[in-house]
């Protein structure tokens, strides 16, 4: 009898080892934990990675919560996979999603990995951005200020925009007051292609204790259509409040649709499909998940439609912050922006691309302009455009020893390259000439623009300082 129970016992133990060493059956161990779990957030989804558990899992299980409190947990469906990576899919953008990772196999289910956390955003990009600019890059010269070196600061001083807090100081983190949003608006309008209404009084009952510009520029923005004032009435104004972003939104919105759209600005139908258009974009598309706080829906439409156009001073990230103070900065930013849709360009004669570098053949749009030393417009002045290509080759030049163009050929609209006669474009009343395309393949040229009186001949030791000149490389 014991030799049998003896018997019996070996045969089952024998059976057990066998049931867990034999391969595809079972498992002596459970996984361990997976380790290092991280999310990256992405449109509508997430992408989770982690490091292996031991003690080979066959599966992993991969759970999110929307919850804040994460009370429940739901499992994402992606079949059986030992990756160690997921794609979580149909996620909601703008929420707070948490994740955590098992790993099973035969024996059974580790304990979940630690739990990792990720906010789904669309990663939409601006699709009506400016194609030129109003402060080209090497153009316009630095503000002078010794607490920022930000190029669009240096934009909206050059365009009289701003003055500074002191002759040396910009003091870009301060906060803007909406009378002194008034007076940088209206110096923007000008520049911008607008005209500036007579800021006689529109009914503001406390701003009397400002000078007489900060009234007139107040009256001014009225007489615009960029505010409306503070309260249902329309009779306060409210000029010590500090301006929102969102008011910002909304200010530079309006004004933009008062602006004349310049070479390379968006704009489309006021309303419909025909008729009067205004620089504006129609894309609903954004990355933005807090404007769920703007109340008015003109204000949601003007921050969408200036992200589209590339103005907001944030592009990819996820939060507007509407209801923050706008600082001196991202003011400068916004306006800087928004001028390249206008008919603001630099004084002179100034000539631009839509690239400057590609690789084989290369479409360049090129615009060219005319202003004044006040940026206004210059028209009927007749435009010639010549370009060289660059070589080693012995001999060759740009111009001759006298200034006179020699290796120099005519653009696509030069026709006579380096002299001005009837056949050259003439500026528009906008004081801009039609763009054009120049097509440059596997070179480096440089693509000139100048004026002059009708039968002058280019020589570069006259003419060379009023020049435009860009330099387009095409490999």
């Amino acid at each position: 009898m014991r030799k049998t129970f003896r018997r019996t016992t070996a045969t089952a133990v024998v059976f057990v080892l066998v049931a867990v060493l034999a391969p595809g059956t079972a498992y002596a161990v459970v996984p361990t934990v997976p380790g290092g779990l991280t999310a990256v957030a992405g449109n509508n989804s997430a992408v989770l990675t982690w490091t292996a558990s031991l003690n080979t899992p066959t599966d992993y299980i991969v759970e999110y919560s929307p919850d804040a409190f994460v009370s429940s947990w739901s499992r994402f469906m992606d079949g059986v996979s030992t990756t160690l990576s997921a794609t979580v899919t149909g996620l909601t953008n703008g929420t707070q999603y948490t994740f955590r990772v098992k790993a099973m196999n035969g024996s059974g289910t580790s304990d979940p990995s630690a739990t990792t956390t990720a906010v789904p955003y669309s990663n939409h990009t601006p699709n009506d951005l400016a194609v030129f600019d109003a402060c080209p890059t090497g153009v316009i010269p630095a503000a002078g200020f010794t607490d920022t070196t930000s190029l669009d600061v240096d934009c909206v001083k050059y365009y009289g925009i701003t003055k500074g807090t002191t002759a040396t100081t910009f003091s870009p983190i301060d906060f803007v007051s909406r009378w002194q949003m008034a007076l940088f608006l209206t110096r923007m309008v000008e520049p911008a292609g607008a005209t500036l209404p007579s800021g006689e009084d529109q009914g503001f009952t406390d701003i009397s204790g400002k000078s007489t510009e900060i009234q007139t520029a107040i009256n001014q923005i009225k007489q615009l259509g960029i505010t409306v004032g503070t309260n249902a009435a329309g009779t306060l104004f409210d000029p010590d409040s500090n301006v929102s972003r969102e008011e910002m939104a909304l200010f530079m919105s309006r004004l933009l649709k008062a602006s004349l759209t310049g070479p390379g600005g968006n704009e489309e139908f006021v309303t419909g499909t025909s008729g009067a258009k205004e620089i504006k974009s129609l894309d609903t598309d954004h990355n933005f998940s807090d404007l769920g706080v703007v109340s008015l829906m003109e204000t949601q439409n003007a921050i969408i439609s200036l992200w589209n156009l590339g103005v907001t001073e944030v592009i990819a990230a996820t939060l507007y912050q509407p209801t923050v103070n706008i600082s001196r900065l991202n003011m400068a930013q916004m306006m800087a922006r928004a001028l390249d849709h206008t008919n603001a360009r630099p004084t002179g004669l100034n000539i631009q691309g839509s690239a400057y570098s590609g690789t084989g053949s290369l479409e360049v749009t090129v615009s060219v302009t005319h202003r004044t030393a006040d940026f206004l417009p210059v028209a009927g002045s007749l435009v010639d455009s010549f370009k060289y290509q660059h070589t080693t080759t012995a001999g060759y030049s740009r111009f001759s020893a006298d200034g006179s163009c020699a290796q120099t050929v005519a653009t696509i609209v030069g026709v006579n390259g380096c002299y001005i006669d009837a056949t050259d474009r003439a500026t528009d009343s906008n004081g801009n000439i039609a763009t054009f395309v120049e097509v440059v393949t596997a070179a480096t040229w440089d693509i000139y623009a100048w004026t002059a009186a009708t039968g002058t001949f280019y020589d570069n030791d006259l003419h060379g300082g009023d020049v435009g000149k860009i330099t387009v490389i095409a490999s």
